[in-house]
């Protein structure tokens, strides 16, 4: 495993402006590449039609809503999050603002090792960085995800050993580091938006039916400050699994993050949920 630059690397993207945000390639730490530029913005048209009608995956929206029109939003989390900043930045920087604060590679759990590796320095500064973005920035809504990375096993405190969401311990320590995180985005009325894990069978299953428990205890325990949970799984997958491919288009890329089509997609979906009161 390569390590990552210690240079936390904020993207700010409007119609005027696009900087180049890096993630990281799968679950582990990996060396940071540059992201690619985005391709040319969508114009605003009515949301696209929900689930089919056989139960199939919704596969996020084609259109953007004309209510998603000079917003500001901030992207937080891990390389999931900046495939969803990466995806908004396409389908909506004409006209709003995209802010991208994510850093692949890193959680909400500022541990001391993350499969065996002492994580980047930048993983452990987000409550440092966080309220100065809200300041900066003052954004309309909040994407926060976590919900990929920090089902990696990892070790805090004085203990020597890595668990992971399924252990009790670890899931004291997620919810007191959301519940902080929740309060610096929240403070000024911000509503904060969340998003489950995906896949929840396979060898990971088990984390990821416990991180959606978590997140979905976070939401309530929160929902009078304006938190809400977008569930990328429906999205994505339905009672038969997550397909790979739709109509000939790849859902992911080499690295198993949405492809440049289904990030947009997803992003799309993920901004008209935030704005559009008929997706709500």
């Amino acid at each position: 495993m390569s390590k990552k630059s210690s240079r936390t690397t904020l993207a700010v993207v409007t119609a005027t402006a696009a900087m180049a945000l890096a993630g990281c390639a799968g679950m582990y730490p990996a060396a940071r590449a540059k992201a690619p530029a985005p391709t040319a913005p969508t114009s605003p048209a009515s949301p696209s039609p929900a689930a089919s009608a056989d139960g199939a995956p919704e596969f996020g929206a084609a259109d953007l809503d004309p209510a998603v029109k000079g917003k500001t939003v901030l992207v937080l989390g891990d390389s999931w999050a900046n495939s969803l900043a990466q995806g908004m930045t396409s389908a909506a920087s004409k006209g709003n603002r995209i802010v991208n604060g994510s850093i692949g590679g890193c959680g909400i759990m500022s541990p001391r090792t993350v499969a065996g590796q002492k994580p980047e320095d930048a993983c452990a500064t987000w409550a440092d960085d966080w309220p100065a973005f809200m300041s900066r920035y003052e954004p309309d809504a909040v994407l926060l995800r976590t919900a990929t990375w920090d089902q990696v096993p990892q070790s805090f405190g004085e203990r020597p050993d890595e668990r992971d969401i399924t252990h009790p311990e670890f899931r004291k320590r997620f919810d007191e580091q959301m519940d902080r995180a929740i309060g610096i985005l929240t403070a000024n009325k911000t509503p904060v938006y969340l998003t489950d894990g995906k896949d929840s069978t396979g060898e990971l299953g088990d984390r990821v039916r416990a991180m959606d428990v978590a997140l979905r205890d976070l939401v309530k325990r929160h929902a009078d400050k304006g938190v809400r949970l977008l569930s990328l799984k429906k999205q994505l997958c339905d009672d038969s699994g997550c397909p790979r491919t739709v109509d000939g288009q790849a859902v992911y890329d080499e690295s198993g993050h949405p492809s440049e089509w289904a990030r947009k997609r997803l992003a799309t979906w993920a901004l008209n949920s935030m704005f559009a009161s008929s997706e709500r």
